[in-house]
């Protein structure tokens, strides 16, 4: 271990949580275990921080983990890496009023830890007492290393600003990311539910949502959402078809027929939606008195048509 003491402030954490301390796996294979918490480096205790051997039972969760879900099959392999080597890295938690340590970053290991049937497990003990300083320090440490999905880092990201009252560019230098990139990602926040949560299922990628994010309308997101799911789009074929659609509706220039009753305006809306369902693509009616008018089907390209017109055969 270097005898280089860390820097004052969340400096000495984050040193301490991106490689500047003592490898867990030897502190494990080296440090006694006959005490219901071992100290394990008694000269940073001088400065009011520790790396101890606790037990799992006495760390609670960690109340600002950015990420929900956690692929059990993932959790499994590093349950049998731990039960093989040990713990690489130690966790990092604080003390808590109650005498237990409150988990700061570390949860997947603490849950594989947990699988493997450890009972104690290395901690790198941050002296935190602000609860704006544990959110701030947990969430950064969390979007920098975690594997997380953009829309889990968006929400990391508004947590960071609602939370701990900082502005976009003050994220950005924290996270070490540019202050547009940093927009471009909270921007993912406005797309439907349904399709953030298709992000966080991996079921389209970051590239896919950006690319819905093009689209003004929240219908026309969902209907391409919904052709990118069930026609396997690339992200490619994705923005081409956004494409198309745009230059397509700059030509396009809908008349304005007659004055239509609010009621009228409920039924064609709800007949709309019913055709786009069913098509795939965005349907308008125009009436033209009221008893005629026309039903105008999008499409934008040869493909789409043929689907289209496979679809009104049947």
């Amino acid at each position: 271990m270097s005898k280089d003491k860390p820097k004052g402030g969340l400096g000495k954490g984050l040193d301490i949580l991106f490689g500047g301390s003592q490898s867990a796996e030897q502190v494990t294979s080296e440090t006694p275990q006959h005490e219901n918490i071992t100290e394990l480096n008694a000269e940073n205790t001088k400065t009011g921080e520790q790396i101890l051997f606790i037990p799992i039972e006495s760390i609670e969760a960690n109340p600002y983990q950015p990420r929900k879900e956690f692929d059990e099959a993932e959790l499994n392999d590093l349950a049998e890496s731990i039960r093989q080597k040990g713990i690489i890295q130690a966790i990092t938690v604080r003390r808590g009023d109650d005498g237990n340590y409150e988990l700061i970053s570390g949860e997947r290991r603490l849950r594989a830890s947990k699988l493997a049937g450890l009972e104690r497990i290395p901690a790198f003990v941050l002296d935190i007492s602000s609860k704006e300083d544990l959110l701030e320090l947990a969430l950064i440490e969390n979007i920098q290393r975690a594997n997380l999905n953009a829309i889990e880092v968006a929400e990391g990201y508004k947590r960071l600003i609602d939370e701990c009252s900082l502005k976009q560019d003050e994220v950005a230098q924290k996270v070490g990311k540019s202050r547009s990139a940093v927009a471009n990602t909270l921007r993912l926040l406005t797309l439907p539910d349904e399709i953030k949560q298709s992000v966080k299922k991996g079921e389209i990628s970051e590239g896919h949502a950006r690319s819905i994010l093009a689209l003004d309308s929240e219908i026309d997101r969902l209907l391409l959402w919904k052709r990118i799911t069930t026609e396997n789009l690339s992200v490619r074929r994705s923005e081409e078809f956004i494409k198309k659609k745009k230059q397509s509706s700059g030509t396009q220039k809908v008349k304005k027929i007659y004055e239509i009753s609010d009621q009228n305006k409920a039924a064609i809306k709800f007949l709309e939606q019913k055709f786009m369902e069913h098509f795939g693509t965005r349907v308008k009616l125009q009436p033209t008195s009221s008893t005629t008018g026309s039903i105008l089907i999008e499409y934008y390209t040869a493909e789409d048509l043929e689907r289209i017109v496979d679809l009104c055969k049947k």
